[in-house]
């Protein structure tokens, strides 16, 4: 059935030609425009901080974590009794508590630079917890150009006339040479270069640890030791991961006035220093079973002059009679070593792939 309506614009198109090419050359043009604005929307990174407005308090900037989660498209629950806010999504879980350090990532405790804050009722996360924390984790980023991963240095704490803890006559510069050894050799069938900074009972200057990986070329450091508590202390157990302490926030058990703005080599490695430590910190929570006391920021000294990513980690605690006859354990020092090549192999996958 004829449409009188239509039969003005059938009469224009079939006089004008050039105007009806004209109108498809216009509809080329406005179909590839947003075909072009359709990818850059895709491509344009997910939650995007300079998007979010930071909140001065303190005398720092903070993010409202509302806000800081919905850039990542999380969903998040705040319970004003416990004053404890969960954050999920892309199979995440991040559990924050109102004035403490700790969070949870997975069920992985990991310590922030400053203790979630409330204002009123907007809870608040540090600015540069959110840059040098949470987005490392959560939004791993490869280096550019992508660099292998194939050395590995691993330094056995102490040694020589340094004798480290001591629980009787049991020495942690013996276990950690132990620990070291094995762990090569697990490394080695993995198919990385392993160097060793110690593999004999050698006393060996804490810098000069951190200068021999660098002299190695070594794409990662990892420093053995193990922990002890204070006289009488019987009930700090468990397992820790360090790395270097970011610009500007002060370490795990450092007060939290001493903060340095002290530019150090090993702040070259960046994100990949704290992601490294949570991937073999999981690791060793998930193979091992054992306290898991988290990831740790410290300025020691064998992190901070290195080239590389860099992680100490310490593997139980001599002066718990426990954990020191684990340690003593080469079958559980096995296990420890392995939990280590698995934490390696998944950050490898993650700075790689």
């Amino acid at each position: 059935m004829n449409n009188p309506f239509l039969a003005p614009a059938r009469f224009c198109l079939n006089i004008l030609p050039r105007a009806r090419q004209r109108l498809l050359n216009m509809r080329r043009v406005w179909a590839l425009l947003w075909c072009c604005l359709s990818v850059a929307v895709a491509a344009a990174p997910r939650g995007a901080t300079p998007a979010l407005e930071p909140v001065p308090f303190l005398g720092r900037e903070w993010y409202d974590i509302k806000a800081w989660a919905a850039t990542q498209r999380f969903t998040v629950d705040l319970n004003p009794r416990t004053r404890i806010a969960t954050v999920t999504g892309d199979g995440l879980r991040l559990t924050f508590a109102v004035d403490s350090q700790q969070m949870i990532v997975n069920g992985v405790k990991v310590w922030l630079c400053h203790p979630l804050a409330a204002r009123n009722d907007t809870w608040l996360v540090s600015a540069l917890d959110v840059e040098l924390v949470l987005r490392p984790l959560l939004r791993p980023v490869r280096p550019r150009p992508v660099k292998p991963v194939r050395t590995i240095v691993v330094d056995a704490g102490h040694g020589g006339k340094d004798p480290g803890h001591q629980a009787g006559t049991m020495q942690e510069k013996r276990y950690t040479l132990l620990l070291a050894q094995q762990l090569r050799t697990k490394l080695q069938a993995a198919g990385y270069r392993v160097v060793l900074t110690r593999n004999r009972d050698t006393f060996m200057e804490l810098p000069e640890r951190a200068a021999a990986a660098n002299r190695a070329k070594g794409d990662l450091f990892v420093s053995l030791h193990f922990n002890a508590a204070g006289s009488g202390d019987r009930t700090a157990r468990g397992i820790e991961v360090f790395c270097l302490t970011p610009n500007g926030a002060a370490s795990t058990h450092a007060p939290r006035s001493q903060v340095s703005n002290e530019v150090l080599p090993g702040h070259g490695s960046g994100a990949r220093n704290i992601l490294l430590a949570y991937q073999v910190q999981k690791a060793l929570v998930q193979k091992l079973g054992l306290n898991d006391r988290g990831v740790k920021h410290a300025r020691f000294a064998v992190l901070r002059d290195l080239t590389m990513p860099g992680i100490l980690i310490e593997g139980g605690f001599m002066s718990v009679p426990e954990e020191m006859r684990q340690i003593a354990d080469p079958k559980f020092r096995d296990r420890l070593a392995a939990a280590i090549v698995e934490g390696i192999r998944q950050y490898r996958r993650l700075v790689e792939s």
